[in-house]
């Protein structure tokens, strides 16, 4: 296995166990869990590059217009990821969410970067993607399914701006340029005054405990994107973004092994209300990795 697939797929072990604490946070921190306070917080995070800035060099404006693309693509991802979270369980929304994300970046991809997909990935990405999506039992309202295919929809593109800001810089500026400019795309959601109101008013009555589970889950979910940004700046963006179903099947593991124990891994017994959705899903995943590994 290549060193990049290798990076990608222990990221989505942390992935994994991010997607937990998302939910748990969304359904039980009442003011810091609304997707817009969510997404300012999850966005300003990104700040923390700022360390790095003696360490990168100022693009040109081509790359400063795809990070800033980048960021806002990003940001309202998460707003409607965690808009639909709050209205349908994690275990429908997060693997349509990977598929949808999978297929658009994978078409995009193949539209716009030359040799990204090969005509034999296209299986194992179909495999991959598929059997994400699979997982999902699609018990989904109106609302819910508009927010989860949106948000797959941005996920993909942003993860392709992405690809397309490391081929112009090199890993260092191209991870810290959109980081910086999802900062910018946070503070200005405070010029909305809904979304002030909500953002001040979360800052404010929100326990120090939610706000410390929130911050110590981006550090663990940033680890887990810079690691999956270093992959894509290695190899395949549409491989490592069809890599989105293993945290599925981590999650199933967890489940296995943990949830009788440990009540926050409850969350993770995908397909508990209809099983052969989860088997059918973690064999057409495990059966894409396997094809990636064989190639």
């Amino acid at each position: 296995m290549q060193s990049w697939l290798a990076i990608a797929v222990f990221a989505q072990l942390l992935f994994a166990v991010s997607t937990l604490v998302d939910k748990h946070i969304v359904s039980r921190a009442a003011h810091i869990g609304k997707p817009v306070v969510y997404a300012f917080y999850v966005a300003l995070l990104s700040g923390f590059v700022i360390v790095l800035l003696p360490f990168v060099s100022v693009p040109r404006g081509y790359v400063l217009a795809l990070s800033l693309i980048n960021a806002a693509t990003f940001t309202a991802a998460i707003y409607l990821l965690y808009s639909a979270l709050s209205v349908a369980r994690a275990s429908d929304v997060s693997p349509v969410v990977g598929g949808v994300s999978a297929i658009v970046t994978a078409v995009l991809a193949a539209a716009w970067i030359e040799g990204d997909v090969a005509l034999v990935h296209a299986l194992p990405i179909l495999l991959l993607a598929g059997g994400t999506a699979v997982i999902s039992h699609f018990q989904f309202s109106r609302k819910a399914i508009l927010y989860t295919v949106a948000a797959g929809v941005f996920f993909g593109v942003t993860i392709l701006l992405g690809k397309l800001i490391f081929n112009e810089v090199p890993f260092i500026d191209g991870f810290f340029w959109p980081r910086l400019m999802n900062v910018a795309v946070a503070l200005s959601l405070l010029l909305v005054p809904s979304f002030r109101r909500a953002i001040l008013h979360g800052g404010k009555h929100s326990s120090r405990g939610a706000k410390g589970l929130v911050i110590g889950n981006k550090v663990l979910g940033g680890a887990a994107a810079a690691m999956t940004a270093y992959a894509v700046s290695l190899g395949s963006v549409a491989i490592v973004n069809s890599l989105a179903g293993l945290q599925f099947v981590f999650l199933f593991i967890f489940a296995v092994l943990f949830a009788h124990k440990m009540p926050l891994f409850s969350e993770a017994k995908i397909g508990s209300h209809g099983g052969w959705h989860t088997f059918l899903g973690i064999a057409l995943i495990v059966a894409g990795l396997a094809a990636l590994y064989i190639q």
